[in-house]
């Protein structure tokens, strides 16, 4: 029956954005004209995906990157796609096999399980006069052969709406994610290898967000369904080219199906001022405040921020930035207690012709996960991904968190360490299809006592297998 909805689901999204297509199309014709501050940029990628697009990059042709330092999305390196609108459905089929150490009380069990994922997609993005819109979904069904684990569905799903005027800027954005594990690896969802590839595809068509506005999922849990969201608007006001204020909120959940589990909910505004020192760097003085609460308690944490930011973008080939300042962290979590901590958020984008690279790191508050009443936390992503030849790619991703329970200064504190490191190649087999292989392998470090109802298991896991995909748009 799961199955059944799964792809009836599929075929209703497929449909919903092809009446998308034609409706937006329709009315493309009627839209105002507006000046240079009008122009939307299309996605940060330089199509669904390098195996099924594989467009140089070249910088004439890039439509620069609009995002400010006091927002909410992270700073990108522009798009190829400004001229062309995208829509985009996928199917895909998996077959995967997975290891994972052996339970010292159940001798005689399989530590190996194998897997059939059934999945699908679309990315829709469309661009005309002031208006940006893009729609990007991903998700299926997972059959699992093993005791370990049932079978389960997981659902990413992104909606972006941009709308520019002579001065003002509006971005609405809402990102949902259900999965039966912490999307920060990709448990539950094909694992590291797989969402390398998907990441390299479907996902980069849309700018990072900030730590601060999404609920946290960097700590593995044991095998528990779990549904997270963040509703994001930002307002931008351009006092000349040089300058502009921006005002950015959101407000996230992070909700578990069964007990045992710290759901969430929180909400955060932030404000600032950038001023852009020549046409490559820009610089920014921001403030934030954020909130959450715990369901079913009065436990919640609360954090204020000032910060510096230094931005510098080179269209079409780089994006970098930082944003670091001091973070009061106030706290009830069976205790009470206040810290001060440094705050930072940073990421490096680099674009080549064939090829681009990224590396952010975040450290803050965050929601604990589930597994803590709010966390400390220190977070480090790499992604890479590689067009060799017309027909071949690859594409990588890691990431190592550390979380740490919030407790009164000198009191002891609760960690975790989690890292993964994933890594998919692709071969193009027609205009169409697509066969992918990839490996991913996960470790986490967790305490002696569990926290919650579970933690997953200690040791590695390792995800192998081999996916074929087939995409509507055609290669080249």
């Amino acid at each position: 029956m799961k199955l059944r909805q799964t792809l009836s689901g599929l075929a209703l999204l497929t449909m919903i954005g092809a009446a998308s297509v034609c409706a937006q199309a329709q009315n493309s014709n009627s839209s105002g004209q507006g000046g240079g501050y009008n122009q939307r940029p299309a996605p940060a990628a330089r199509g669904v995906s390098p195996g099924v697009d594989p467009l140089p990059n070249d910088p004439s042709q890039v439509t620069p990157d609009a995002n400010t330092l006091s927002g909410a999305q992270m700073f990108g390196v522009g798009s190829l796609e400004h001229a062309r609108n995208i829509f985009d459905p996928m199917l895909s089929f998996s077959e995967l096999g997975q290891t994972y150490p052996p339970n010292p009380g159940l001798p005689n069990q399989s530590n190996l399980l194998s897997q059939t994922l059934l999945g699908g997609g679309f990315n829709f993005d469309r661009t005309w006069t002031r208006y940006h819109f893009t729609a990007i979904y991903n998700g299926g069904e997972t059959l699992t052969r093993g005791a370990q684990y049932l079978n389960a569905q997981f659902h990413d799903a992104n909606v972006m709406q941009e709308i520019a005027w002579a001065r003002w800027r509006l971005l609405l954005r809402d990102d949902f994610v259900a999965s039966p594990g912490a999307s920060f690896t990709g448990t539950g969802m094909g694992g590291p290898g797989l969402t390398a590839q998907i990441g390299s595809s479907l996902e980069s068509s849309l700018n990072s967000i900030g730590q601060a506005f999404v609920p946290s999922e960097s700590i593995q849990t044991g095998n528990a369904m779990r549904y997270t969201n963040a509703a994001i608007g930002q307002l931008s006001y351009s006092f000349s080219r040089r300058s502009a204020f921006t005002f950015a909120g959101s407000y996230g959940l992070l909700k578990f199906t069964q007990s045992g589990y710290f759901s969430s909910h929180m909400v955060t505004g932030q404000a600032g001022y950038d001023f852009m020192l020549d046409p490559s760097d820009s610089i920014a003085l921001l403030a934030s405040y954020g909130k959450i609460d715990y369901t079913g308690s009065s436990n919640s944490t609360t954090n204020y921020l000032a910060a510096l930011a230094f931005g510098r973008k080179i269209t079409g080939r780089m994006a970098f930035q930082v944003v670091a300042g001091p973070e009061q962290i106030q706290f009830v979590n069976g205790t009470t207690g206040k810290l001060w901590y440094p705050s930072v958020s940073s990421l490096l984008t680099y674009d080549w012709r064939r090829a681009s690279y990224s590396i952010s790191f975040m450290r803050g508050l965050n929601s604990g996960s589930g597994v803590f009443l709010g966390a400390k936390s220190n977070i480090l992503t790499l992604a890479a991904h590689r067009q060799f030849t017309r027909s071949w790619v690859g594409a990588i991703n890691s990431g190592y968190a550390i979380n740490e329970s919030l407790a009164p200064t000198g009191q002891p504190t609760v960690r975790f360490d989690n890292w993964f490191v994933g890594g998919n190649l692709g071969r193009q087999l027609g205009p169409h299809l697509q066969l992918n292989f990839n490996y991913g392998v996960q470790r986490q470090n967790s305490p002696a006592v569990c926290p919650v109802a579970s933690c997953g298991v200690n040791g590695f896991e390792q995800t192998f297998g081999v996916t074929v995909n087939w995409h509507l748009r055609r290669n080249g």
